[in-house]
Parts: structure tokens; C-alpha cells; sequence
């Protein structure tokens, strides 16, 4: 029982089903905390994009919301909705009307654009505990995220570091993976928001070979890549320099990926960091959606692996959490407390996060139909 809802068995291999009709599956977009730019980019993205592939449903306030979709042009009755009964928000998002559907979060607490503070912690907390409702019990089949500020989550009482920990815990999915996508280029951290002093202690073997798993799965799976290939990066310089700078590539690193290997995954590894992410550059420059030398790869902490990533996305990643019962997607950026309010934040990375959403769902719809004779 967590925060009020009963936890049920679910894990990736659910047999829930993956949309109301059979072909175009319902999305759950998270508005984020409203007071940074997520309700901003939600409006704006939706007022101008219409999916044809799938219905798209809005999780959050009325308030946080509302006045986005406004300044976004729409008015209230004719070109969207709001609502708090939940059956009436999946049927209507669902339906043909041309309108776009707010489920209503129920949270009116008072929040400060452009701060941390416990009211948009509850926000947007609130809005993913529903969003994690929806995939549990009604035919929804993707959860797309707006930024939260991790800060005001647990002034709000929400004891988790990251989107990533807190769907793991509502969906029951403890070996979820976080892997940040655009294009060709997919990269997964490890270990995700810690200090770096506590990565060392993070990182085992059975971490490692969990990781690949998921991630190797995920790719045949929601990627459609037959026999992928992965790379993992060593955690130190020159990956532990054969021990010379540390000793965790010997101990820990290659022990897993020869387990790996033995049990047919095509792992490689443990590459030095500054030589791994130099191969990733490459293969994106010369085709940013076509397969390089690998199909993923995995870095030892946060910064090890974002930090490149970013550099390539230019604010068009999304964030992808693998191994849940549903799809869910995000993008690759914070709640920009800077410019939240001004009118001014990019919607790409939302863009693409809610069409890799929907190629997503329609990999899984097609595998969940049963073979003809």
C-alpha cells in the first residue's frame, strides 16, 4: 500500500490491455511542476500537435494547466476539457472529438513560479501517482512526463530521487532502467542520482548483469533491434589502468560481462570512458537515427554518460525508463526555474518524447496480437 493505493503484481510482462480499441493507445501526459516549464511546453505542444496515432490525455491541475492552454490560443468547452472523473477522462482522450482532455489531479496547493516548494512538489507528485493509477487499472498505455524539481518532490513528502525510483516503487518494476534516447544514440546510467563519493558502493555485479538484462531486453523489445549490442564503461580513468587507478573494472565490472557473455549477451567491456563516448560521437555524427558499432551504451554514473549525451541531443533526448508494464517517456531536461513563466521554453524534447512514446505502444500492440493461423 503506498500513498494510499494497492500495489498489485504487476511487472514488464503484464498481459494488461494495451489500448482501448486495439490500435490507438491512450498516453498519459504528466504536466509536471507547475512552477517550472512543464504546464508551458504540455499546452504548447498540444495546441499546435494533434496525434493521429493516439489520444492523448493530460494529467494535472486545473490551475497549473489552464492558463497555458489559454495563452496557447484554446478556449475552455470548445477546444479542451477538464474533468475529475477519471472513466470520463480515458473515454472522452479516447475518443474522436478533437478536444484535448485535462484529468483533473484534485491539487489546489499554493506554489511560487520559478522556486522550489512544497506545493508544486505535491503537484506534480500527484499527478504521477494518478498517471501510475491510470496504467494500473484503466486501458492506458504510455506515461509521458513533464520535469519535476526532485527538491520540491520530497518537501512534498515524496521519498524518491527521480521519476525513475518512484514509478519503479508504483509499478512494481525494482530493476527499471533509465536510458536517455535520441536517434541511434542510446545511453543508460547505472547508478543514477547519487553523490558522486557513493558510486563506488552502487556498483556490484549482479547491478551490472540486472542492467544489461533490462536494457538488452528493452532494445529487442521496445526498439525492435534483433540481437543488440551493448558497451559498458569502466568506472575509473583509463578503466582502473589494470588496477594502477582502481580496482573496481577487475573486481566487479569484467567478472559481469564475462557472466554475461557466457550466457550469449553481446557485451563489451569495460571501456575507458574517454574512448567509449569519442565511438558514440562518431556513430551519431555520421547517421543520428541509423545502428553504429553499438546499440547501447552504459555508464557508470550520471554525469559519466549524460553529459555526452546531451552534448549530441541538443535538447531533443528523451529519457526512457525500460522494464515497466507500460511505456513511459520524458524529456531530457529540468523544470528550467530561469525562465518558467516567461513563455519562452523549447517543446522539442516533449515532441519527441511523446512519438517515441507512440512507436513504442504500436511495437507492443503488434506483439500482444495473437498470431494468425
Amino acid at each position: 500500500d503506498v500513498f494510499g493505493y494497492k500495489m498489485g503484481a504487476t511487472n514488464s510482462q503484464s498481459t494488461r490491455p494495451q489500448s482501448l480499441d486495439g490500435d490507438r493507445p491512450v498516453i498519459a501526459v504528466t504536466i509536471g511542476d507547475p512552477a517550472g516549464i512543464g504546464p508551458e511546453i504540455a499546452a504548447r505542444t498540444f495546441a499546435r500537435f494533434q496525434p493521429k496515432r493516439s489520444a492523448v490525455l493530460l494529467v494535472g491541475s486545473p490551475g497549473g494547466i489552464g492558463p497555458w492552454l489559454e495563452k496557447a490560443g484554446l478556449k475552455s468547452g470548445r477546444d479542451y476539457r477538464i474533468t475529475g472523473d477519471t472513466d470520463e477522462a480515458v473515454a472522452a482522450s479516447a475518443g474522436e472529438a478533437g478536444q484535448i482532455v485535462v484529468l483533473d489531479t484534485g491539487t489546489a496547493d499554493p506554489y511560487t513560479i520559478g522556486e522550489d516548494g512544497e506545493g508544486g512538489g505535491r503537484h506534480a507528485g500527484r499527478a504521477i501517482e494518478l498517471a501510475c493509477e491510470l496504467a494500473r487499472n484503466w486501458p492506458v498505455s504510455a506515461i509521458v512526463t513533464c520535469p519535476i524539481s526532485k527538491k520540491s518532490l520530497n518537501l512534498a513528502n515524496f521519498p524518491f530521487s527521480g521519476h525513475t525510483e518512484m514509478l519503479a516503487r508504483y509499478l512494481n518494476a525494482p530493476d527499471c532502467q533509465m536510458m536517455m534516447v535520441r536517434g541511434g544514440l542510446r545511453v543508460v546510467p547505472l547508478t543514477r542520482h547519487l553523490p558522486l563519493r557513493d558510486v563506488s558502493d552502487h556498483i556490484s555485479e549482479e547491478s551490472i548483469v540486472t542492467c544489461v538484462r533490462v536494457v538488452t531486453e528493452g532494445l529487442a523489445s521496445d526498439f525492435g533491434i534483433d540481437s543488440p549490442r551493448v558497451a559498458v564503461a569502466g568506472l575509473n580513468p583509463h578503466a582502473g589502468d589494470g588496477g594502477v587507478i582502481g580496482s573496481e573494472e577487475e573486481r566487479v565490472i569484467a567478472p559481469a560481462l564475462e557472466r554475461l557473455r557466457s550466457q550469449g549477451v553481446d557485451v563489451t567491456g569495460p571501456v575507458p570512458a574517454d574512448a567509449l563516448f569519442p565511438q558514440a560521437y562518431s556513430d551519431f555524427r555520421a547517421d543520428p537515427e541509423g545502428r553504429g558499432r553499438y546499440d547501447a551504451y552504459i555508464a557508470m554514473y550520471h554525469d559519466q554518460g549524460l553529459a555526452p549525451f546531451k552534448m549530441l541531443a541538443q535538447r531533443r533526448g528523451v529519457n526512457v525508463t525500460l522494464g515497466l508494464p507500460v511505456v513511459r517517456t520524458s524529456v531530457d531536461h529540468g523544470v528550467a526555474y530561469d525562465i518558467a513563466g516567461r513563455g519562452v521554453a523549447e517543446t522539442k524534447s516533449l515532441l519527441e518524447a511523446y512519438k517515441l512514446a507512440e512507436e513504442m505502444c504500436a511495437r507492443r500492440i503488434e506483439r500482444a496480437r495473437p498470431e494468425s493461423d
